[in-house]
């Protein structure tokens, strides 16, 4: 399954739009955010799904620039966006966090050491979670499958919080 396949079908099905303006749609959603999408690959993709006839491509004469390529998506492109959305809403869910790594090794360091990582850890836990939501109050007016993901991201943080109290507790006990 290929995330960026899917948001790349899921903006031009909105509208059709150019490279440029896909990769200004990923920025302004802060897509990268909440899924595994480079901005710098994104015309890469845009070329490679058009290749495959997910899209296709009309030449519009610029004003003050060059002439510039409009995708749009066809029907294969919509049919191999339902089945990337049926694959993914299918699939399993990985929950990776790079400080796990940190927590399988906790046990090789001093305990001072130790818990002083688990602070940091919670630290950065917690500014993750302030930001998040002051990027949910300043992206108040988007629509309700945007603002959701915030939400999801807050009963996250709140949940890694809470676990990672508990492990605290049970690592200082052992």
């Amino acid at each position: 399954m290929s995330s960026i396949d899917l948001v790349i079908l899921g903006i031009v099905l909105e509208k059709p739009q150019s490279a440029y303006d896909i990769q200004k749609d990923v920025e302004y959603h802060h897509l990268s955010r909440w899924t595994k999408i480079s901005v710098p690959s994104i015309y890469r993709k845009v070329l490679q799904l058009s290749d495959k006839g997910y899209l296709q491509s009309d030449i519009v004469k610029g004003d003050k620039f060059a002439d510039k390529a409009i995708y749009s998506i066809t029907d294969q492109g919509r049919a191999y966006f339902k089945e990337l959305m049926a694959s993914c809403a299918a699939g399993t869910v990985p929950l990776l966090f790079d400080f796990n790594v940190v927590i399988t090794n906790l046990n090789k360091m001093d305990k001072a050491e130790a818990l002083e990582l688990v602070s940091t850890l919670r630290r950065s836990i917690q500014s993750s979670a302030e930001s998040n939501e002051g990027y949910a109050r300043e992206f108040a007016d988007i629509p309700l499958v945007g603002r959701t993901i915030f939400e999801q991201q807050q009963l996250l943080y709140r949940a890694l919080l809470e676990w990672l109290d508990h492990f605290e507790g049970q690592f200082l006990e052992e």
